[in-house]
C-alpha cells in the first residue's frame, strides 16, 4: 500500500450502491438514525436531530478514506444506511460498522454490502484482518458478521459505556487467508 491518498470509491452489487457521502444524503440520514429502535444498540444522540444528521454527512464528506472510509448505502433511490471500515494500515487491520434504516433490515442489505466492502477492503489496503464488534444483545448484528464468514472471536465485558450504562461487545473477525478461501469457495 503507497502512501497515496485512497481515492473515493463506488461499488455496486446486485441491489446496491455504496457511494461516498454527498450533502443531498442529511434527510435520508436523519430519517433512519432518528428511530430510536435503531438507535438502541449504537451510541447515536437521542433524540437525533436534523443538525446531527448534518454532522454526521460533513464528517463523512471530510474523512480521509486511508483511515476512514464510510459508503452511503443506497437502495431503490435513497441511502438506507452505512457501512465502512475503520482502517489501521501499520496493523494491517480494520474494523467493520455498519448503520441500517429499520424498514429494510432483514432484506439482507447489509450481508451484501458488507461482502463487497470487506472485498474492497481486503484488496484495496491488503489488510490481514478485518473485525466487527456489536452489543452483545444485538443479534441480529451477530447473524450478519456470520454471514460475512467472520469468527465469533469472544466478549468484552464491559467494554464501552453508552447511554449510562456498560455494554458488553460480540467481537467476530475474519482472516485473509478466511477471506481468500470463501472466495475459492465460492467461485
Amino acid at each position: 500500500m503507497s502512501n497515496e491518498p485512497t481515492e473515493r470509491v463506488e461499488l455496486r452489487t446486485e441491489r446496491l450502491l455504496l457511494r461516498p457521502f454527498e450533502v443531498g444524503d442529511v434527510d435520508d440520514v436523519l430519517a433512519y438514525a432518528s428511530d430510536p429502535e435503531l438507535a438502541r444498540f449504537l451510541d447515536l444522540p437521542q433524540p437525533y436531530t436534523h443538525d446531527d444528521a448534518e454532522e454526521y454527512v460533513a464528517r463523512r464528506i471530510l474523512d480521509d478514506w486511508s483511515s476512514e472510509a464510510t459508503f452511503a448505502i443506497v437502495w431503490e433511490q435513497r441511502v438506507v444506511g452505512s457501512i465502512g471500515l475503520h482502517i489501521n494500515i501499520r496493523d494491517e487491520m480494520a474494523a467493520l460498522g455498519y448503520a441500517l434504516a429499520r424498514p429494510v433490515w432483514g432484506l439482507g442489505i447489509v450481508p451484501e454490502a458488507g461482502r463487497a466492502v470487506i472485498d474492497w477492503g481486503f484488496e484495496r489496503f491488503s489488510l490481514h484482518r478485518i473485525h466487527s464488534r456489536a452489543d452483545l444483545r444485538n443479534r441480529q448484528s451477530w447473524r450478519v458478521m456470520e454471514k460475512l464468514g467472520m469468527t465469533r472471536e469472544g466478549v468484552l465485558r464491559g467494554h464501552r459505556r453508552m447511554r449510562n450504562e456498560h455494554v458488553d461487545d460480540v467481537c467476530y473477525g475474519i482472516l485473509r487467508e478466511e477471506w481468500k478461501q470463501a472466495r475459492s469457495d465460492s467461485a
